[in-house]
């Protein structure tokens, strides 16, 4: 496989970092992670903007990422050297360059870009998900934006693993309704669509983005606020979406779901 790193295409055998490295020591960095299909990145813009805005909290600077057609460029010349023609996944990190501790000595970022062959579709349907004991999210500048201190998400795999479940789904430090996993969490009710708030400390997904838009176009009411886990046990249908696919959730814990709706199948064609 072929990767790129601070303006130079690797081989993924050769050594590219060394243990001086601050996204290995202080996880200090932010990422993107993408899916390529049809010819082009899906929702290259919102990734772009969303990344920019992480760069930003973390007052990371990186020429090549300010600049749409540059990153534009590099992807599609590693997709070409790793013969990707097809779908493909494609994950942009951006973190800071050696020096300082906790507090850096500078802001400049190293853009670094790996791709891969597109996993098989996700599931249309899990089967069964749990409540996180372990794994609380809590809201502050840069908990909406995907970095590369991800250790809660580690822990809550860990938990869902050990639990035997396809997905769960993290809390709040306040007991509110978060995420899942690796995507954002939302259920329908009376053909409206809901979601937690991104002030419960969840990723501000670019499903999430369209899924919200979607509504706006066709006048269907979008709530993004705070609930409590009890909110689930009103919905129709539950599912988990991010750029991958949209997966409905048969059973929570002891509560079971439908898995199909006409909603959820109409959002569904915004992945196509």
């Amino acid at each position: 496989m072929i990767l790129y790193s601070n303006g130079q295409y690797y081989s993924s055998e050769e050594a590219l970092f060394t243990i001086e490295n601050r996204a290995l020591q202080y996880g200090d960095g932010v990422f993107e992670t993408m899916i390529y299909k049809n010819g082009s990145v899906s929702f290259l813009n919102d990734h772009l903007i969303r990344l920019r805005k992480a760069m930003a909290c973390l007052e990371l600077t990186n020429e090549d990422c300010m600049n749409d057609q540059s990153l534009q460029d590099i992807i599609q010349e590693l997709l070409l050297k790793n013969s990707l023609t097809g779908s493909a996944r494609i994950k942009v990190l951006v973190h800071r360059t050696w020096g300082g501790l906790y507090a850096p000595t500078s802001n400049e970022g190293i853009l670094s870009i790996l791709v891969s062959e597109q996993a098989p579709p996700a599931l249309l349907v899990k089967d069964y998900i749990v409540f996180s004991d372990d794994t609380r999210n809590y809201y502050h500048k840069a908990s909406s934006f995907k970095t590369v201190s991800s250790g809660r998400y580690v822990m809550a795999g860990l938990e869902m693993k050990r639990r035997k479940a396809n997905d769960i789904i993290i809390m709040d430090i306040d007991g509110n309704l978060s995420e899942c996993l690796q995507a954002n969490l939302f259920w329908v009710r009376n053909n409206e669509v809901y979601t937690p708030s991104i002030e419960t400390g969840c990723i501000d997904g670019i499903i999430r983005k369209q899924i919200k838009h979607y509504c706006e176009e066709h006048s269907i009411r979008f709530h993004a606020s705070f609930f409590p886990l009890v909110e689930l046990e009103r919905a129709e249908v539950v599912f988990a979406g991010n750029v991958a696919g949209l997966a409905a959730f048969k059973k929570i814990e002891a509560v079971s779901f439908q898995t199909e709706h006409p909603l959820l199948d109409a959002l569904r064609t915004l992945l196509l």
